[in-house]
C-alpha cells in the first residue's frame, strides 16, 4: 500500500486501488471511476472533520477499491451519541453533494447525464454506507444505539454478530444474483466482521484502557449494584460507554470505577472477587 500524509493523517492507498484506476483506464470509464473516488473521499473527510471537533485522534484514511474508511482513535469510550454524529457526518455530505449537482445542472455547469450519475453515485454510497453491517456507518450507528441500553461488552458482541449475519445474507443474495461487485463487497464485509470477533479481547482492552484514561464526567454517573464474590473482570463486563460508574458492593462499601480498572489493567486480579479492593 502507498502512504502519503494530510493534515498529519495517513493515507493509504490499498495496492488494488490502482488495479481498478488501471482498467477504467482501458475501459474508457476513468472520469467516472476517479469521481466515484472523490465522493469517497469527500465522504470520509466528513468522518474526519467531525471527529476532529469533538476531539478525536484521526491516525489514518484508506482508499480501497471499492470504498474507503478513516481510523480513529478515543472512539471506544466515548458517548454513543457522538458515535453517531461522527458516522453521519460522512452521509450528510454526500446529501450535501447531491444538492450541488442539481444546482449545478439547474445553472446548465453540468449536463443532465453528468448530475444524474453524479447525484445517483452520492445517494448510492450513503445509502450502502448506512446499512447495519460494522465497519459501515450503519453498522457503528447501530452498535452505538445498543450501547445506550446496553454494557459496551454486550453491545458490542450483539452488533458484532447481527453484523456478520447480514453480511451473509449480503454474500447469499448478491451470489445467487451473480452481482461480483456487491459479492466482493459482501465477502470483505464478512471476513472483517470474523476478524473483529476474533481481535474483540483486544478492542474491549482499548475501552477499558480509553476509560481509564478519560477524565470522569460527573454529570453521567452510572450507579451499579453488584454481588461481593463477582470477580474484577466479570464486573468490568457491566460498564458502560459514555459512563462513568460508581459501584455498590453489597453489604461492603463503595467502589470507583477507576479503582475497578486499575486492579484489572495494572494489578492483574482478573480472578479477584469485587469485595477485595476496598
Amino acid at each position: 500500500m502507498n502512504r502519503g500524509g494530510w493534515l498529519g493523517i495517513k493515507v493509504r492507498i490499498h495496492l488494488l486501488f490502482w488495479a481498478v484506476i488501471g482498467l477504467s483506464i482501458v475501459t474508457g470509464h476513468f472520469l467516472e471511476v476517479i469521481t466515484l473516488f472523490a465522493i469517497v473521499l469527500i465522504h470520509e473527510i466528513g468522518h474526519v472533520a467531525m471527529a476532529r471537533e469533538l476531539g478525536w485522534t484521526v491516525t489514518e484514511v484508506q482508499l480501497l477499491p471499492f470504498g474507503g474508511v478513516a481510523t480513529m482513535e478515543d472512539a471506544y469510550a466515548t458517548d454513543p451519541l457522538d458515535e453517531i454524529v461522527v458516522a453521519l457526518a460522512g452521509p450528510f455530505l454526500n446529501i450535501v453533494m447531491m444538492g450541488v449537482s442539481f444546482l449545478f445542472w439547474y445553472a446548465d455547469l453540468w449536463t443532465e447525464e453528468w448530475a444524474r450519475f453524479f447525484l445517483v453515485s452520492n445517494a448510492t454510497i450513503a445509502l450502502f454506507n448506512l446499512l447495519p453491517i460494522w465497519p459501515l456507518d450503519g453498522g457503528r450507528i447501530m452498535q452505538a444505539m445498543f450501547c445506550w441500553f446496553l454494557p459496551y461488552r454486550s453491545a458490542a458482541l450483539l452488533s458484532l454478530t447481527s453484523s456478520t449475519l447480514l453480511a451473509g445474507i449480503l454474500v447469499g443474495f448478491s451470489g445467487l444474483d451473480m452481482r461480483v461487485n456487491l459479492l466482493v463487497i459482501g465477502i470483505y464485509l464478512l471476513a472483517v466482521n470474523i476478524q473483529s470477533f476474533l481481535k474483540f479481547p483486544y478492542q474491549f482492552f482499548r475501552f477499558l484502557m480509553e476509560k481509564y484514561v478519560r477524565e470522569p464526567d460527573e454529570h453521567s454517573v452510572h450507579a451499579l449494584t453488584v454481588a461481593p464474590h463477582e470477580t474484577v473482570l466479570t464486573v468490568t463486563h457491566k460498564l458502560r460507554r459514555g459512563s462513568s460508574h460508581l459501584f455498590y458492593i453489597q453489604g461492603a462499601g463503595l467502589l470507583p470505577e477507576e479503582r475497578l480498572l486499575h486492579a484489572l489493567l495494572f494489578e492483574q486480579k482478573h480472578d479477584a472477587k469485587i469485595e477485595t479492593l476496598l
